[in-house]
């Protein structure tokens, strides 16, 4: 198997990189749910809020490398054609969705970073090091882009409830393989 993409399919850099960003959005979706309920001052599975914002945070950064090393990966070689039992419109919504993802992909940690430094909030990288804060707080800007964060968490999951759907309907339905091509 080719390391980047070319007309005989995805490369295992890409694979990589989408299964990546798939774990990691899901682990940013649980940890922001669950430190969303379970609010501040407070602890769920023996781990306290702080924990979970820090862990959430710091997993946002290493998407955003992700993101950067997956769109530069995506610059090279080229995409393999479209699977031929997707329709027209099938392939009009994926380009529409894959235009989405890779948008969030920058736009959701991007706005989480600004969120928390225009609150004064910083990262700790991992409960290791702490990121420097070259920006005021402006509580302004940090509830501006606190909503950008959350509203562009609710698209990107549009968009993923849409891509998988259509995974599960031509992997179940129509049980044409198209799932293999990014295994």
């Amino acid at each position: 198997m080719a390391l980047t993409n070319s007309a005989a399919g995805y490369g295992t850099l890409t694979k990589i990189f989408h299964w990546t960003i798939v774990i990691l959005f899901a682990l940013q979706y649980a940890g922001g749910n669950i430190m969303v309920a379970i609010g501040f001052n407070s602890s769920f599975a023996g781990i306290d809020t702080n924990t979970y914002y820090n862990w959430h945070k710091s997993l946002g950064l290493v998407a955003l490398v992700v993101a950067i090393l997956r769109i530069i990966n995506r610059r090279t070689g080229q995409l393999p054609p479209w699977a031929k039992t997707l329709s027209k419109r099938e392939r009009a919504f994926i380009h529409r969705v894959e235009q989405v993802f890779y948008t969030a992909m920058l736009v959701m940690p991007i706005t989480g970073f600004l969120y928390v430094s225009f609150g004064n909030f910083g990262v700790n990288l991992f409960g290791v090091w702490e990121t420097p804060r070259p920006i005021p707080r402006d509580d302004t800007l940090r509830d501006i882009f606190k909503w950008a964060h959350i509203i562009a968490g609710w698209i990107l999951l549009a968009a993923m409830a849409g891509h998988i759907g259509l995974v599960l309907w031509h992997t179940l339905v129509k049980r044409d393989g198209l799932i293999k091509r990014m295994l």
